[in-house]
């Protein structure tokens, strides 16, 4: 294939695509270099069936975001999608060079059957396990099983494998004959930039942050139980959160209980990822509060890489891909991520604006060596590969 053709990329994510960080930043590095690309996404509150969106053709079918916590649930949103997509798939069957599936679900890939009949390749993106989501949620079953079986047939049925950090795709790798490459989950520099250092005394109003998906395993109950505490001694500090996920009632409920409502500041609408640099501007101190358990054990979250690369210090959760990537003296580590550990981390960072400081910009050289301008050509250059180029 000569160097000079223009790719066109088939994406598919059962996602909102213009607030999912990972996909919308891959699809703009193809669309920036020239290639086309057709993402075909869940459908959004306010917006079209097609829309062109920063160059990216975007498909929004009349699937619904599942919020809710049953399997069942899940089982529906994958198959009406699945269903969808593949019918797409199966009217367009040498429309593209490459086509790419994201998980979850894994099984996605099959909507994609009739091009690999043709030879389109296949690339699986593994954002995370649906096994692991389904243990996290409902325990060991026979579901669980059931969908680790899938995600294994998935893989080989692919023709290459990717997913989020090096430890991830470590695990890949023992379960698949397939090519395994990593691509974090790093900013864009271009949008996340280090802004002005925002100042704070610790007598007056500082704002705590949490953005991201909201489920019970991200820890954002302990977090407001955690801001009661630090308002004792600090009492005009504050809590921005923005996201949304099944978790956000249980929040809104604990929040109430707690007679909270003038200090935490929950979201009203969904964010798309260029409106968050504007977001993380008007914080000071970063949180990610997650529960350990089989699903948070080995994520690498990627708002920690988004405060880090926009240099506001950040409290987390530990586990041992975090601590890979980031050292000591770059994060306020809490473990476990507890409303007191919590309380105490936030407070220690609060009251030493100095050294909250060097620690952000510690981190902030960590993410120089993570930047999305060397992952985004790893990126590319697995498409290139994949396409023949």
């Amino acid at each position: 294939m000569a160097q000079s053709r223009r790719l066109h990329v088939g994406m598919l994510a059962v996602t909102n695509y213009e607030s999912d960080p990972r996909v919308r930043r891959q699809a703009e590095a193809l669309v920036a270099r020239g290639d086309e690309v057709t993402v075909l996404a869940l459908n959004s509150p306010d917006r079209p069936r097609y829309e062109v969106l920063d160059g990216v053709k975007v498909v929004h079918f009349r699937t619904e975001k599942f919020r809710g916590s049953g399997g069942a649930g899940y089982l529906k949103l994958y198959g009406d999608f699945g269903l969808r997509a593949a019918a797409w798939m199966a009217r367009h069957p040498r429309r593209y060079d490459v086509v790419q599936a994201h998980s979850m679900p894994e099984v996605l890939v099959f909507c994609a059957a009739l091009q690999k009949v043709v030879r389109v390749p296949l690339l699986l993106d593994v954002h995370d396990m649906t096994s692991r989501l389904f243990e996290s949620k409902f325990g060991e079953s026979k579901i669980v099983k059931a969908v680790h079986a899938s995600e294994t047939a998935s893989m080989a049925f692919a023709d290459e494998v990717m997913t989020v950090h090096e430890p991830y795709a470590e695990a890949l790798r023992a379960r698949t004959k397939r090519p395994v490459s990593s691509v974090l989950n790093s900013p864009d520099e271009k949008m996340f930039t280090p802004s002005r250092w925002r100042e704070w005394d610790p007598a007056k109003e500082i704002v705590f942050s949490y953005h991201g998906t909201i489920a019970p395993r991200h820890g954002l109950v302990a977090l407001v139980e955690a801001l009661q505490i630090v308002r004792t001694q600090l009492p005009k500090a504050r809590l921005q959160v923005r996201g949304g996920g099944d978790g956000l009632a249980a929040v809104e409920a604990r929040v109430d209980e707690l007679g909270m409502r003038d200090v935490v500041d929950l979201p009203q609408r969904m964010y798309a990822v260029h409106d968050m640099p504007a977001q993380i501007d008007e914080v000071h101190i970063g949180v990610a509060p997650n529960q350990l358990d089989v699903w948070t054990a080995d994520t690498l979250p990627t708002k920690i890489l988004e405060y880090a690369a926009m240099g506001v210090p950040s409290i987390s959760f530990r586990n041992p891909v975090v601590t890979r990537y980031f050292p000591e003296d770059s994060l306020t580590y809490v473990d476990p991520a507890s409303p007191r550990n919590l309380a105490d981390a936030m407070l220690k960072l609060a009251r030493d604006p100095e050294a909250a400081r060097k620690q952000a910009d510690r981190a902030t050289e960590v993410m120089a060596e993570l930047s999305w301008s060397h992952q985004k050509q790893i990126y590319l250059d697995v498409i290139d590969r994949m396409a023949g180029r």
